[in-house]
C-alpha cells in the first residue's frame, strides 16, 4: 500500500513536483493558521516557536539522510557503468587469445552484449533483461567450451574476465532497480507537510501570516525534494548517469561485433 502510494510520485513529471508540493505545503500552513485561530491555547508565540524549531531540525536531518541515500545510489550506478565497460573490454581482449573459431565467436557475443548494455534495462523492461541474460549465458557457454583449449594460466585469466562481466552485469541491474524506499519518500513528504502546518500554527500565534516568505520556503523545500527524486530516477529527469564509457566501448567493438 505504501509503495503503491509512493509510486504515484513517479507518474508526476519532475518539473511539476515543486509546484505540486508548493500547493500541498501552502494548504498545510493555512490549515495550521486556521487551527491555531480556532483551537489555539493560551501559550505565547515562544512555545510554538520551540516546537517548530524542533520539527524543522528533524526535517533537515530527514532531508539530509534521504539526499545522501539517493546520491549514494546514483554514484553506485555511475561507477558500475564504467566498471562494466572495463570488464567487457578486458574479456573481449582476452577472448582474442583464443584460436578460431572460438575466439571470434566469444568476441562477437561480448560485442552483442555490450550493445544491449549501453543503458541498463529497468525492472519492467523484461525483453531487454531476457536478452541480456541470454547473451550472458551464451558468453559463458562459449567460455566454458573454449577454456579447454588453453593452458592453465590463460584459461584462468579468460574465465576470470568473463565471470567479472557476468557479476558486474547483475550488480548493475540490481543498482538500477534499487530506489529510495517508498516509506522514506512518503515520510519525507508527510513530515514536510506537518512542518508547514506547524509553521502556520506558529505564525498565527505571532499575528502575521507572511504568505510570500512562507511560499519561498515551501518552494525551496519542493525543489530539494525534486532533486532527491531526480537522483533516484535512473532514466528520466535532468540528472542522468553518464553512459559515455559504454558508448565508447561499443564504438570500439563495432568492427569485430559487426
Amino acid at each position: 500500500m505504501i509503495n503503491s502510494l509512493a509510486s504515484l510520485l513517479d507518474l508526476v513529471p519532475l518539473p511539476a513536483i515543486p509546484a505540486v508540493l508548493l500547493v500541498i505545503f501552502f494548504l498545510a500552513a493555512e490549515a495550521g493558521f486556521f487551527c491555531h485561530r480556532r483551537f489555539g491555547g493560551s501559550g505565547g508565540g515562544e512555545d510554538e516557536s520551540q516546537v517548530l524549531s524542533t520539527a524543522l531540525l528533524v526535517l533537515a536531518l530527514l532531508l539530509g539522510f534521504t539526499f545522501s541515500m539517493a546520491l549514494d545510489r546514483y554514484d553506485e550506478r555511475r561507477q558500475l557503468v564504467v566498471q562494466e565497460a572495463n570488464d567487457i573490454g578486458t574479456a573481449w581482449l582476452r577472448a582474442g587469445l583464443l584460436p578460431a573459431p572460438q575466439g571470434p565467436e566469444l568476441q562477437s557475443a561480448l560485442a552483442d552484449y555490450a550493445r544491449v548494455r549501453i543503458t541498463s534495462p529497468l525492472p519492467h523492461d523484461t525483453a531487454r533483461l531476457a536478452r541480456a541474460s541470454a547473451l550472458r549465458n551464451r558468453a559463458w557457454s562459449l567460455t566454458a567450451a573454449a577454456q579447454a583449449t588453453l593452458d592453465g594460466p590463460r584459461a584462468v585469466s579468460l574465465v576470470s574476465a568473463v565471470n567479472a562481466v557476468l557479476d558486474t552485469g547483475t550488480q548493475r541491474e540490481k543498482a538500477v532497480a534499487a530506489r529510495v524506499p517508498g516509506e522514506v519518500t512518503l515520510l519525507l513528504v508527510g513530515f514536510s507537510a506537518v512542518a508547514c502546518f506547524l509553521l502556520g500554527y506558529m505564525l498565527d500565534a505571532h499575528g502575521h501570516r507572511h504568505r510570500f516568505a512562507s511560499s519561498v520556503l515551501f518552494l525551496l523545500m519542493g525543489l530539494t525534494i525534486m532533486l532527491i527524486l531526480d537522483l533516484d530516477r535512473p532514466v528520466d529527469g535532468a540528472i542522468l548517469v553518464d553512459q559515455s564509457a559504454m558508448e565508447a566501448l561499443v564504438a570500439s567493438l563495432a568492427p569485430a561485433g559487426g
